[in-house]
C-alpha cells in the first residue's frame, strides 16, 4: 500500500516537472521570438535612421557648400575701390607733472560703395567721429558730379573709413581727407585705376580746390612711412619748420639763441624715404597724379 502511494506521488511529481519544463520551454521560445522581433525592429529603426542622418548630412553639406561659395563671392568682391589718405591726430604726452601735446600721422584707408538709393551720403567708421568726415563726403558728391558729368540723386554714396588702429579714428580730424576722397569717388564713376604709390592731406572746397591743413611734417612722416612716392599738399604747404641754432662764449658764459627756418619738405622726405612732397591747387591737379602710372 506504501508502494503504491510512492509511486503516485513520484508520477504526479514527474507529470508536473514535465508540464513545468513545457511551460519554460514555452515560455522561453516566446521569449526568443519577441527578442527577435526587437532586434529585427531595432535594426529597421537604425537603418531608417542611418539613412536620415545620411539624407541630412548631405543636405548640411550641400548647404555648407553654398554659404561656403556665397561667403567666398563676398570675400572676394574687390568691386570697392579704395584710397589711402593721411590725416593727423593729437597726442597726449604727461612727465608726471606737466602734460603736452605733439601730433602725428595717420594714415586712413578709405573705400567706397555706390548703389541705386535715394541721394544719400553715408559715412561708415569703425567709432563714432565727428561732423568733418560727412561735411568732407557731402563735398566730395558734389565735385565728383560736377567733374563726372554725372547725376548721383538716385544712388546712395557710402565711404567707409578705417585705420590699423582704428581708436585713431576718434581723434582723427576728418577734413584732411576730403581732397582723397574726392579723387576716390571721381575714379570709381569713371573707372580709372588709383595710383597706391601717391598719398595725398587736403580739405576738399565746393569750387574744387584743395584747402589748406596743419601737421603737414607729421602727416609727411607718416606717409614716407607707409612707402608713398609721391605726397600731395595744398599749395604753399610743402614746408617745414626747421629749428637753427647759434652759441656764442662771453667768458665763462655760453649763450644760445635759437630760431625756426622754413624750408622745402621735399629735400627731407626724398633723404628720409625716397618721397617727393608736390603741392597742388585743385582735384583735378590731384586726379593728374592718381590715374597715372607713372611716378612723375
Amino acid at each position: 500500500m506504501k508502494n503504491r502511494a510512492l509511486i503516485y506521488a513520484l508520477s504526479i511529481l514527474l507529470i508536473i516537472s514535465i508540464a513545468f519544463n513545457y511551460i519554460q520551454f514555452h515560455q522561453s521560445n516566446i521569449l526568443q521570438q519577441i527578442a527577435a522581433d526587437y532586434k529585427a525592429q531595432n535594426n529597421y529603426y537604425l537603418e531608417k535612421l542611418s539613412k536620415i542622418a545620411s539624407e541630412k548630412s548631405s543636405t548640411l553639406q550641400e548647404n555648407q557648400s553654398s554659404i561656403t561659395k556665397t561667403n567666398n563671392k563676398s570675400t572676394n568682391n574687390t568691386n570697392l575701390e579704395s584710397i589711402s589718405a593721411v590725416a593727423v591726430r593729437p597726442v597726449l604726452q604727461s612727465d608726471g607733472f606737466f602734460e603736452t601735446t605733439t601730433y602725428v600721422g595717420a594714415v586712413l584707408k578709405i573705400t567706397v560703395e555706390i548703389r541705386d538709393g535715394s541721394g544719400l551720403v553715408l559715412v561708415n567708421t569703425e567709432v563714432p567721429t565727428g561732423v568733418d568726415f560727412q561735411t568732407s563726403a557731402r563735398t566730395a558728391v558734389n565735385i565728383a558730379q560736377k567733374i563726372a558729368n554725372i547725376d548721383l540723386t538716385k544712388k546712395d554714396v557710402i565711404f567707409s573709413i578705417a585705420s590699423e588702429n582704428n581708436q585713431e579714428l576718434q581723434a582723427v580730424d576728418g577734413g584732411s581727407a576730403g581732397g582723397a576722397m574726392t579723387v576716390l569717388l571721381i575714379s570709381d564713376i569713371s573707372g580709372k585705376p588709383i595710383n597706391n604709390k601717391i598719398l595725398m592731406t587736403g580739405t576738399i572746397q565746393s569750387d574744387g580746390s584743395i584747402g589748406k591743413i596743419g601737421g603737414v611734417a607729421e602727416k609727411a612722416d607718416a606717409a614716407g612711412k607707409y612707402g608713398a612716392k609721391i605726397f600731395l599738399v595744398p599749395n604753399g604747404q610743402g614746408v617745414t619748420q626747421v629749428q637753427s641754432c647759434d652759441e656764442k662764449r662771453e667768458g665763462v658764459f655760453i649763450y644760445r639763441s635759437c630760431t625756426l627756418q622754413e624750408k622745402p619738405l621735399s629735400p627731407i622726405t626724398e633723404n628720409q624715404y625716397g618721397m617727393k612732397v608736390v603741392e597742388i591747387d585743385n582735384i583735378t591737379d590731384a586726379l593728374g597724379y592718381f590715374n597715372s602710372n607713372q611716378i612723375k
